[in-house]
């Protein structure tokens, strides 16, 4: 996904999506075939850029 992407989503949203908090998702699987299905949030804490690898990089902490 490129930033401008994430730009033109963001700018779509309702102005009152402004105050919810912003998490980084993983989703997954437990078991294939009872279709059981996980979400793990966990908060945005730190943004920053990359410009060697050309990304913007949205961080989590790793000790939640």
């Amino acid at each position: 996904m490129k930033l401008k992407e994430v730009k033109k989503w963001i700018e779509s949203l309702p102005e009152e999506f402004l105050e919810f908090e912003v998490v980084n998702g993983e989703y997954g699987e437990l078991i294939k075939e009872d279709e059981i299905t996980y979400r793990l949030d966990k908060p945005i804490t730190t943004l920053t850029v990359d410009e060697q690898n050309k990304e913007v990089v949205f961080l989590n902490d790793g000790n939640e």
